[in-house]
């Protein structure tokens, strides 16, 4: 086994992963599956980049330089400048680069409107139905309705000041003694980016005396919608 071939190949099927990966999140149809893909990839690029330079070093010195001269070849000048330019305009987020990183975005999602990264009806839309999923779970005690909907690494501060986690709310519904019927009823709710969307709302519990308001932080994962945080508080007397 040659291991020039082996390198040079190997360097040509994870570029090829590479190139897909990230066309997708260029485009904006990136996930959770297609980041950690790009990322995993790009460390094995480097990898198999750093062996391909080691197995060729004699012939890359070589195109840097004329043997007979020992003068710089313009064939590792130009591919230098190109590496600076964008590199340095990158990096100074001049909007020409700007502009060009987020095309693929715009060209497929089209214009957005002004008042958001998303539409309004849309995120009302969104928020109703996770607001929804969760008080139908907590109140029929659904303990995997409910993790799908907050995940077991939620952070929630309670009324109390107390800090709870999506594992604590399942454990607590295993340990009624008596139904609960949870109402929650959005009153606003605004994305802060394509993924995000923040939520204000109240909530009604049969077993407390007084309504409660809430903040939920839901995040897109993988098509999904999740509360990854979570408070709750006693709305302050007049």
């Amino acid at each position: 086994m040659k291991s020039k071939n082996l390198v040079s190949l190997s360097v040509a099927a994870v570029f090829f992963v590479l190139s897909i990966t990230g066309l997708l999140i260029y485009f904006g149809q990136g996930s959770h599956l297609v980041d950690h893909t790009h990322a995993w990839f790009g460390i094995l690029f480097v990898a198999a980049s750093i062996f391909h330079i080691v197995n060729n070093w004699s012939s890359i010195t070589g195109y840097t330089k004329n043997r007979r001269t020992g003068a710089i070849q313009k064939e590792f000048v130009i591919p230098v400048v190109i590496v600076a330019i964008f590199a340095l305009g990158i990096g100074f987020d001049l909007p020409v680069f700007k502009k060009l990183a987020n095309a693929g975005k715009d060209l497929v999602r089209g214009e957005r409107p002004r008042g958001g990264p998303m539409a309004q009806p849309k995120v009302d839309s969104i928020a109703s139905a996770v607001e929804t999923a969760y008080a139908t779970a907590y109140t029929k005690g659904d303990t995997g309705a409910l993790a799908a909907i907050m995940p077991v690494k939620t952070a929630l501060l309670t009324e109390a000041g107390t800090i709870l986690s999506g594992s604590d709310m399942q454990k607590n519904i295993l340990k009624r003694t008596a139904p609960e019927v949870l109402k929650t009823k959005v009153d606003h709710a605004e994305a802060l980016d394509d993924h995000m969307i923040l939520v204000y709302g109240t909530a009604t519990n049969s077993t407390a005396t007084s309504p409660s308001v809430y903040t939920h932080l839901l995040k897109e994962q993988d098509k999904k919608w999740q509360i990854i945080a979570a408070q709750r508080a006693f709305p302050a007397v007049q």
